[in-house]
């Protein structure tokens, strides 16, 4: 028996299972939907930029903001308390996030499926959340004059943008999911926008 092996890889085995592993947690901004005039038909499309915000360790989340293809990333520590994710002003690189910096949010409402921003609102899902929601949902709503459209193709969206005129993308507000079943009775696997 070679024990110049067996030692090393039993010393690698125990280290390895003396470890606490930390599982990383994935949370994507959802984003509200933006018109963009194409071909002479307003087409929606999510607007930017996308941020997400990923747990790594037990302290620490990587920040990140992409616009199109370009993006920037950093790592933030923080502390929760109850319900409630607490991310540092500064990055572990001592960088100021809030300064110039309107859409930075350091305050969550923490829940398994969501973050929301208790400072503008911001609603990010879990990577997990969503893509179960996504093996189960096949598009999503418009809520316009009070009428729930459920938007499953460019089509039958063209057909409900159609209904409004002077659209104005800003007007679209995506609505919590609890809400959106309590006074719509959509499911909530279904994201719901509201042009208000």
């Amino acid at each position: 028996m070679n024990y110049k092996i067996i030692f090393p890889l039993l010393t690698l085995i125990g280290f390895l299972t003396s470890c606490n592993s930390y599982k990383v947690k994935v949370y994507s901004l959802s984003r509200n939907i933006e018109l963009i005039e194409t071909d002479g038909k307003k087409r929606m499309f999510a607007k930017e930029p996308n941020k997400s915000i990923v747990f790594i360790s037990d302290s620490t989340v990587n920040y990140s903001k992409i616009y199109g293809h370009l993006g920037a990333s950093t790592t933030i520590k923080y502390r929760k308390s109850k319900d409630t994710l607490i991310l540092e002003s500064q990055d572990i690189y001592g960088k100021n996030l809030t300064e110039n910096n309107p859409d930075f949010s350091n305050l969550y409402l923490i829940s398994n499926d969501s973050l929301t921003s208790l400072l503008n609102n911001e609603k990010y899902y879990s990577t997990d959340y969503l893509k179960s929601s996504s093996k189960k949902a096949k598009g999503f709503y418009i809520i316009y004059e009070n009428k729930a459209y459920k938007i499953k193709s460019q089509k039958s969206a063209d057909r409900i943008l159609g209904k409004i005129e002077n659209i104005d993308a800003n007007r679209f507000v995506e609505l919590d999911r609890d809400f959106a079943k309590r006074k719509y009775g959509i499911n909530t696997k279904y994201k719901t926008l509201e042009y208000k």
